[in-house]
C-alpha cells in the first residue's frame, strides 16, 4: 500500500538506480560513487515511505563496495586480456579470462552473501559487517518470485503477441522499461518488510 501511495518517488529512484548503475562501470571511482551514493538514495526512499531507518552507512559501504570490487575487476581484467587478443597473445588470453571469471564469481556470491548485511544496516537492524548467509539466502529467494512471474509474463507475450508488428512492439518496449524503473522500489519495500519481520 504503501509503494502505491509513493509513485512519483519510486519513479524517481528507479531513474536514480539506473544511472548510479551506469556510474558502477566506470573503474574505481564509480565503485566508489555507487557505494557511497546506493545506502543513501535508499534511505531517502524508505523515509518517503515512511519506513523507519537507522542506516549504518560504513557497513553498507563495505558490504557494496568489496563485492563490487572483486567482480568488476575480474571483468576488467577479461577486458585486458580480450585487447592481448590483437596482437596474438593466447595464454594471457586464456588467463586473463580464467581469472576474471574466477573473479567474478568470487564477487557475485560474496555479494550474495552480503545482502542482508547491506539492506540490514540501511534498516538500522545490522550494525557490524558480517556474513548471515541464511538471511541473505531469503531475501534473494522472496526477490526471485516477482523476478519469476515477470520472466513468465514477457514470454507468455512472446509466444501470442506478433512482435512484427510496430505498434505492439513499441507497447512493449515501453511497458518493459516502465517495468525495469518501478521493479527496484518494489523490491526495497519487499526487503524492508522482510529484514523488520525477521528475527
Amino acid at each position: 500500500m504503501l509503494y502505491k501511495q509513493k509513485l512519483l518517488e519510486a519513479f524517481i529512484l528507479g531513474i536514480a538506480m539506473y544511472f548510479l548503475g551506469l556510474i558502477s562501470l566506470i573503474p574505481v571511482v564509480g565503485w566508489y560513487l555507487y557505494a557511497k551514493l546506493f545506502p543513501k538514495i535508499v534511505v531517502w526512499y524508505y523515509n518517503k515511505l515512511n519506513i523507519k531507518v537507522d542506516p549504518k552507512y560504513d557497513v553498507a559501504f563495505k558490504s557494496i563496495i568489496i563485492p563490487l570490487s572483486i567482480a568488476m575487476t575480474g571483468v576488467l581484467i577479461m577486458i585486458v586480456g580480450l585487447y592481448f587478443f590483437v596482437i596474438n597473445s593466447i595464454e594471457f588470453i586464456e588467463i586473463s579470462i580464467i581469472v576474471g571469471i574466477i573473479l567474478g564469481i568470487v564477487g557475485f556470491i560474496l555479494y550474495i552473501l552480503l545482502f542482508y548485511t547491506l539492506f540490514g544496516s540501511i534498516i538500522g537492524k545490522v550494525d557490524k559487517f558480517k556474513i548471515y548467509a541464511k538471511k541473505s539466502t531469503y531475501l534473494l529467494l522472496i526477490s526471485l518470485i516477482p523476478t519469476f512471474i515477470i520472466f513468465i509474463f514477457f514470454y507468455i507475450i512472446d509466444l501470442f503477441i506478433p512482435l512484427t508488428d510496430p505498434i505492439l512492439r513499441l507497447i512493449l518496449e515501453i511497458l518493459e522499461i516502465l517495468l525495469a524503473i518501478f521493479y527496484q522500489p518494489y523490491l526495497f519495500v519487499l526487503y524492508a518488510v522482510a529484514i523488520q519481520n525477521m528475527q
